[in-house]
C-alpha cells in the first residue's frame, strides 16, 4: 500500500513545522523539501495538525470503500464513540442514518470494543503479569513503543483496540463473510489496519473528513434524513473512551486524583517524556493511560475545527442521552454474548533508533556551518531541531541537510556579498552602474535564503498571534474594570511585542525597492533630529553639530536613510540613559565619491566581542523585551542596498562612533 502520510511537494514551503514537531523524527529534509521517511512515521498526524499550507496528504480510504460497498456484501462500518462530537449541525444519530444511505448494511458502535477491553485489561491487571503496564489502544502509541523504545513491548498490554475487538465480534463470530470498514478521527488506524499482528480485521478505515467528502459525493444531507440507531450489540461506558483519560473512565478502578497507581497522559510532548521515564524506571505507575492526541476528540481527522471543549460538551451530552439502567442492562447482556472472543495481540520489535555519532563526528558537521566554538551554536530553531548539536545528529543519521542552518546561510551569503564588494570597489567609476547591480542581484539572494524560512514563520505565528490580540481586546472591552483587566492588557502587550520581533524579521529580509535621488545629507540629518529632539531620552542631552562645507548631494532613498539615521540617534540615546553628548559630524572619503556621516556618542562602549556580533541579526545587548536585535541588522542592509557601508568603532568606557559611507550623486 501507499504511505499513511507524505508530502505534497507543490504545497511545502520549507517551514519546518512538521519536521520541529514530529515525535519520531521520520520528516528529513531532502532537496529542498520535506519528505516523510515511512518505515519511521508512526502516522501520528501531529504533521498534518501543525502543517500552515496543508502540505501534508493522507492515504485515502474512500475509493477502496466505495469498491466494496458496490462490490461486496455484507459491508459492516464500525463507527468510533468520537462521531457524536466531529459533525457539526446534525444529530448523532442522523449521521448514522447518512452512513447506512451510503449503502452500509449495519452500523456497529467501537465503543462495544472499548467495554469488553477495558475488562481484558481488568482481568490482567488483577493477576498481576505485568508489574507496570502501558495501554495499547492507541496505534501511534504501539507504532512508537515498537520502533523507538522495543523492550518496552514486554509492558505494552497484548490487548487489541476496540476497533480490532469490534472487528473480530463482527467476522469471527457474527457474520464471517462481512467486510468491515472502519470510521474515526485516526489517521493512524489506517496503519494499524496493515499490522501482521492483526491483519485481516478490518478491511478499509475512512476518517470523518473522507466520511463527509462522501456525503457531498452522495449529495446526502444529514440535516434532513430521519435518525436511526446502531445496529449489533449496545456499548455502556465504553462511550467515554475519547476523551482524555476515557480508557480509565471505563473502568471501575480508584479515580483518586491520588492514585499513584495510574497515571494518564496525552499530547505529544508529555507522552514522550512519559515513556522516556518509563525507559529509566523513573515511573511507580502499574497502569498508564497514554495517546498521543488529547483524547480521540482532538485527532487530526474530526471534520471539524471547533474546540476541543466544544466538542467534549457535544460528546457528553450524547453519553448522557443513552443513559438508563435499561440500556445499561442489555449492554451487560450483550457484552456476556462475546465473553468468549479472543481479544489478545503480540507486537513486532522493530528497532529504529538511529546510530548516535560521536563527539569527533558532531563537531565535523557543526563546523560545516561555521560551528568552531560552542558560542557559535545559536540553538535559533529554525531549522526544525531545537539546538545545533540535535541537527548535527539529525545530519549524521541522514535525516537533514548541513546547510538547513538559517544563521549559517546568511554569513555564508554575506561573506560572499562582502567577497564582491571589496573586488567592484577597485572598478573605475564608469562601471558603478554594473558594481551596483551585482551587489542588489547578492543582496536579493541574500534576502531569497532569509525569506524562505522568515515567511513560513511569519504565517505560521501572526494568525495565532491576531487571533490572540483579537479576543483579548474582546476580554478587555467586557472586563475593562475587572481584577483581570491588568492580566489582559500584558498579555495583549506581550502579544503585539511577538508581532513586532516578526515584523522586524520580514522587514530584514524583505527587499525594498529604493527611490533613490540627490539630497542634501545636512537637511536630512536636520530633519530627523527634529523627530527625536522633543523625546524624553533627549532631553538631558548634549547635542552637537559639526558639518562639513561644500559636500555635494548625496544619491539616496530619503527615507530609508531617515530610518537610518533615526536608529542609530536612538540606539546613542538609550545606550547614554538620556545623559550625555551626542555629537553627529560629517565629511567626505575616497575621492569624494562618498560622504561620511559620523554618530558619536560618550556611553559605556562596547567590547570587541559586541562589536563583532553588531550587525548580526537577533544580537542585541538590550534587557529581555526592549529588542528584537534586528535594528542594526536593518540598518547593515540598508546601507549596504544604497552601495555604502557603515562601520562601528567603540573601546569600553570612552562611547562608540558609527560612521556610515554614503554615495554622492556625482
Amino acid at each position: 500500500m501507499s504511505p499513511v502520510v507524505s508530502t505534497i511537494d507543490t504545497r511545502c514551503k520549507r517551514c519546518f513545522s512538521c519536521i520541529r514537531l514530529c515525535p519520531a523524527k521520520a520528516i528529513k529534509f531532502e532537496n529542498g523539501q520535506a519528505k516523510v521517511i515511512v518505515e519511521r512515521c508512526i502516522a501520528c498526524g501531529n504533521c498534518i495538525q501543525v502543517c500552515p499550507q496543508h502540505a501534508k496528504r493522507v492515504r485515502d480510504g474512500i475509493a477502496r470503500s466505495n469498491e466494496l460497498l458496490r462490490d461486496h456484501h455484507p459491508v459492516f462500518a464500525i463507527l468510533a464513540p468520537s462521531f457524536a462530537a466531529a459533525f457539526a449541525s446534525v444529530t448523532p444519530e442522523q449521521v448514522i442514518a447518512g452512513i447506512k444511505l451510503l449503502g452500509f448494511d449495519q452500523v456497529w458502535e467501537a465503543a462495544f470494543g472499548a467495554d469488553l477491553i477495558m475488562e481484558e485489561y481488568a482481568r490482567i491487571h488483577q493477576t498481576g503479569v505485568l508489574p507496570t503496564m502501558i495501554t495499547s489502544p492507541c496505534p501511534a502509541i504501539v507504532n512508537y513503543i515498537e520502533k523507538y523504545h522495543p523492550h518496552l513491548t514486554m509492558v505494552l498490554a497484548p490487548i487489541v483496540s476496540p476497533m480490532i475487538a469490534v472487528g473480530r465480534a463482527i467476522k469471527w463470530k457474527f457474520c464471517p463473510s462481512a467486510a468491515v470498514v472502519f470510521i474515526g478521527p485516526c489517521v493512524a488506524k489506517k496503519k494499524e489496519m496493515e499490522d501482521e499482528q492483526v491483519l485481516g480485521v478490518i478491511d478499509e478505515v475512512l476518517t470523518f473528513n473522507e466520511l463527509q467528502t462522501m456525503f457531498q459525493e452522495n449529495q446526502i444531507e444529514l440535516n434532513l434524513l430521519d435518525p436511526a440507531d446502531f445496529d449489533g450489540p449496545r456499548a455502556d461506558r465504553g462511550r467515554v473512551f475519547p476523551l482524555s483519560g476515557g480508557l480509565f473512565e471505563c473502568s471501575d478502578a480508584d479515580h483518586d486524583i491520588l492514585n499513584r497507581e495510574v497515571l494518564v497522559s496525552e499530547g505529544r510532548d508529555r507522552v514522550l517524556e512519559v515513556l522516556q521515564k518509563v525507559d529509566k524506571g523513573d515511573i511507580e505507575a502499574r497502569f498508564l493511560d497514554l495517546l498521543f492526541c488529547r483524547g480521540c476528540i482532538h485527532g487530526p481527522m474530526m471534520a471539524n475545527d471547533e474546540s476541543v471543549y466544544v466538542r467534549r460538551d457535544r460528546l457528553v451530552n450524547y453519553i448522557y442521552s443513552k443513559q438508563d439502567a435499561k440500556r445499561q442492562e442489555q449492554a451487560k447482556n450483550d457484552r456476556a454474548e462475546y465473553a468468549d472472543l479472543n481479544l489478545k495481540r503480540g507486537f513486532s520489535i522493530l528497532d529504529l533508533r538511529s546510530t548516535q555519532p560521536n563527539e569527533e563526528d558532531i563537531r565535523e558537521i557543526l563546523q560545516r556551518t561555521g560551528k568552531w566554538q560552542p558560542e557559535d551554536e545559536l540553538n535559533c530553531g529554525a531549522c526544525g531541531y531545537p539546538s545545533c548539536r540535535e541537527k548535527a545528529i539529525a545530519v549524521y543519521q541522514g535525516l537533514a541537510e548541513a546547510e538547513m542552518c538559517l544563521p549559517y546561510m546568511l554569513d555564508k551569503t554575506e561573506k560572499i556579498q562582502n567577497k564582491l564588494a571589496a573586488s567592484n570597489r577597485k572598478i573605475k567609476k564608469s562601471l558603478l552602474s554594473l558594481k551596483m547591480a551585482q551587489e542588489q542581484l547578492i543582496q536579493s539572494e541574500k534576502m531569497a535564503s532569509v525569506g524562505k524560512l522568515a515567511a513560513g514563520v511569519a504565517h505560521e505565528l501572526n494568525n495565532p498571534l491576531g487571533g490572540i490580540l483579537l479576543f483579548t481586546n474582546i476580554l478587555l472591552k467586557k472586563l475593562e474594570h475587572s481584577n483581570d483587566a491588568d492580566a489582559l492588557k500584558k498579555i495583549a502587550n506581550e502579544a503585539e511585542r511577538c508581532r513586532h520581533i516578526v515584523q522586524g524579521l520580514l522587514d530584514f529580509s524583505r527587499q525594498s525597492r529604493f527611490d533613490c535621488k540627490p539630497n542634501d545629507i545636512h537637511k536630512l540629518i536636520d530633519s530627523t533630529l527634529k523627530i527625536v529632539i522633543e523625546q524624553p531620552l533627549f532631553q538631558s542631552l548634549a547635542l552637537k553639530k559639526e558639518f562639513a562645507a561644500g559636500l555635494g548631494p548625496v544619491f539616496v532613498d530619503h527615507l530609508q536613510i531617515q530610518q537610518v539615521l533615526l536608529n542609530l540617534f536612538m540606539n546613542a540615546a538609550e545606550a547614554m540613559q538620556g545623559r550625555g553628548e551626542l555629537l553627529v559630524k560629517t565629511g567626505s572619503a575616497k575621492n569624494n565619491h562618498f560622504v561620511l556621516v559620523s554618530v558619536c556618542d560618550s556611553g559605556p562602549g562596547m567590547s570587541k566581542m559586541t562589536m563583532n556580533h553588531i550587525f548580526d541579526p537577533f544580537f542585541t545587548t538590550k534587557p529581555v523585551g526592549r529588542g528584537t536585535g534586528l535594528g542594526l541588522a536593518i540598518v547593515y542592509g540598508i546601507m549596504r542596498q544604497h552601495g555604502g557601508d557603515i562601520r562601528v568603532e567603540s573601546q569600553l568606557g570612552k562611547g562608540s562612533q558609527f560612521t556610515m559611507f554614503i554615495p554622492t550623486a556625482n
